[in-house]
């Protein structure tokens, strides 16, 4: 007997498919992707990772720089009662001098559980970020893209998160100065199985 797959949409409805997220434009860390009631990530509840499960996460969004640069750096997080630890992280990008408007990015990746509990590394996280560097037209060999992975280096990210809480997902940035603008547009999670 063949075995049966499945794809489900975890944060499907209001207001993850329904709302951008946050547009950060100043020195900070935030999150960008949408939230329930402006201040909840998308929850998962207690003990719902088990061994093997993998999630899915796909992103968009734009980035708006200005004439003084600046680095923006990417996070995937979890977020237990309002403490957030970051799964997976972007090296800096430099934003540069010029004043570049609207330039569209996408992020996708998975989140693997490797273990369960409350310590431990029970999370593992890789993800790749592709961001557009000009709105112009390109000649298909020379467009011009930047591949970032999160994290940046030497595969997956182990992480400890504890599983049997409830655990919000949530993508953040951060600008080191107040030089751009970063907003998600489109925040989707599955579950793989």
């Amino acid at each position: 007997m063949p075995v049966q797959y499945w794809v489900s949409l975890l944060n499907a409805g209001a207001p993850w498919q329904t709302n951008a997220g946050t547009l950060i434009n100043t020195a900070t860390t935030a999150t960008i992707s949408p939230q329930s009631g402006g201040s909840n990530d998308f929850t998962l509840p207690p003990n719902y990772f088990y061994p093997g499960i993998t999630l899915r996460v796909e992103a968009g969004g734009f980035v708006t720089t200005t004439g003084t640069q600046t680095t923006a750096t990417f996070l995937l997080a979890c977020n237990k009662s309002g403490s957030y630890t970051t799964i997976a992280t972007s090296g800096g990008l430099l934003t540069g001098t010029g004043s570049l408007t609207g330039l569209p990015w996408q992020l996708q990746g998975f989140i693997n559980c490797t273990a369960v509990g409350s310590s431990g590394n029970t999370l593992s996280a890789q993800l790749q970020m592709v961001l557009a560097t000009t709105v112009a037209s390109q000649t298909i060999p020379t467009a011009n893209t930047i591949t970032l992975g999160l994290p940046n280096a030497s595969g997956a990210t182990a992480t400890a998160i504890d599983t049997t809480s409830a655990q919000g997902i949530a993508l953040r940035a951060t600008l080191a100065g107040a030089n751009a603008t970063i907003q998600c547009t489109q925040f989707t999670i599955e579950a793989l199985s």
